[in-house]
């Protein structure tokens, strides 16, 4: 059975203003009557992407410009008016303004120094080995926005501009609608992880589905399993509209807390061994399938360094688990990795990985000298379009090749994954691999944009 976790609450409606004030040549300043922030999981993490603020009366397309308006830490990339909240959707007229922001991924796209080695309780080196304790927060979801300038209703309001930043009555996180938390309590391991959970829409017991499994990085093994949600992109790209109309699936995104590392050990770390934490994550994915509808030839893998590392892992010890699985900056002991040399696998690493890049190298030169066939191509930019990702997606695809070994240019471990999972071609092709058959190619203007 499901844990004892409860599903997350949907968003709240915007509270509903009230009645327009009679016409008058200039509002009080507070005109605004509500403010809805609206998060998004970007690559890099979760942050306000629009605000909805909702006028009186309604405000003209032609009244407005992004230079009205002011929010700290976000740049305002478009401004209309819409007659609801979220979704929004642009008119002529309407009693919402919403501002579109755009942020600056805070990883860089350039090499870093490599990390010092780590040090235990005895002094001992670890090098690369990450923090058995992760100083990472939860995404900061505060918003402050002004209006600069006078705005004129169609009656002929004028609204002046706010006297004082307005912060958010309403914050909506609708990516993360239709996640579920639970907890899978192990009597192997005698310990309990926190997970969450999405079911597909209209989810039918009688009809079995794909089951995709994320896994992230340690950076998140902390007493919040929110975070595995709101990292990044990794877990909430697979249950969004979009990809759920192409590829109906159950997505799990495990989450690995500072209580488990302290009582069990890291999940994964260089020594590439097997751990208490891999057997509990094991466990859980056993579970998920055995209780929920789960076709168990269509069981995916995905994660992110640590995660990714643990996908190796788990493949290893059990090679019939998963159908297909997503490698993204993850490594290990490349002499155990020869046994993956007939799994249906996407790897994407960075040139700038001090760890990942080289140990990947080596292990597509060792499933290629057993006989494996590797798709290969020149590194990718990653600052390229969703047009240009199809191509290149494509051009390895048409080798037709079980494991495809992607690599971005210049770069940096964490910035890895900030791109990653935004290249629709590779979460189709993951979709298409089923246990039981060979690899399945698409062409290249089959992929989604």
């Amino acid at each position: 059975m499901l844990g004892t976790g409860t599903a997350l609450a949907a968003p709240a409606a915007p509270a509903a203003s009230s009645a327009a004030a009679p016409v008058t040549q200039k509002a009080p300043a507070s005109a605004v009557t509500s403010v809805t922030a609206i998060a998004h999981n970007y690559g890099f993490g979760e942050a306000i992407s629009q605000v909805a603020l909702r006028y009186p009366e309604k405000i003209a397309a032609a009244q407005l410009s992004p230079s009205d308006f002011l929010v700290p830490g976000a740049a305002i990339s478009a401004v209309y008016p819409s007659d609801k909240a979220y979704p929004a959707q642009k008119a002529d007229k309407g009693q919402y303004v919403i501002l579109e922001l755009e942020h600056k991924n805070p990883q860089s796209d350039m090499p870093l120094p490599q990390r010092a080695p780590r040090k235990d309780e005895a002094g001992a080196k670890h090098p690369g080995d990450a923090s058995s304790h992760s100083d990472r927060t939860m995404p900061d979801l505060s918003l402050s926005v002004t209006q600069l300038k006078p705005l004129t209703s169609v009656k002929g309001t004028t609204f002046a501009p706010t006297t004082a930043p307005l912060t958010a009555t309403t914050t909506l996180e609708p990516e993360l609608q239709g996640f579920t938390a639970g907890t899978y309590t192990d009597p192997q391991v005698g310990a309990s992880i926190p997970y969450y959970l999405y079911l597909p829409a209209h989810y039918n017991p009688k009809k079995k589905y794909p089951l995709m499994v994320f896994i992230p990085d340690a950076s998140t093994n902390i007493d919040n399993s929110k975070i595995t949600l709101v990292q990044g992109n990794g877990a909430t790209i697979w249950a969004s509209p979009e990809e759920q109309a192409k590829h109906p699936s159950l997505v799990l995104a495990v989450q690995y807390p500072q209580r488990l590392v302290d009582s069990l050990g890291m999940m994964t770390t260089d020594d590439n061994v097997w751990t208490p934490g891999l057997t509990l994550v094991t466990d859980l994915i056993h579970h998920i399938a055995d209780t929920y509808s789960v076709d168990p030839d269509r069981i995916y893998g995905t994660g992110q360094s640590q995660g990714g590392m643990a996908n190796i892992a788990i493949s290893d010890k059990y090679p019939d688990l998963f159908a297909a699985q997503f490698l993204v900056a993850c490594q290990w002991n490349t002499q155990e990795m020869e046994a993956l040399k007939d799994k249906k696998l996407w790897i994407l690493v960075i040139q700038g990985d001090t760890k990942a890049f080289p140990a990947m190298n080596d292990a597509v030169s060792r499933w290629q000298k057993l006989g494996t066939q590797v798709a290969t191509a020149p590194y990718w930019d990653s600052h390229s379009t969703q047009e240009q990702f199809s191509h290149l997606v494509g051009q390895l695809e048409h080798q037709n090749a079980p494991i495809n070994y992607s690599v971005f240019q210049n770069g940096n471990h964490m910035y890895t994954w900030t791109i990653a999972y935004n290249i629709p071609g590779i979460r189709d092709w993951v979709y298409l691999q089923s246990r039981s058959d060979k690899p399945v190619f698409f062409q290249t203007n089959q992929l989604s944009a």
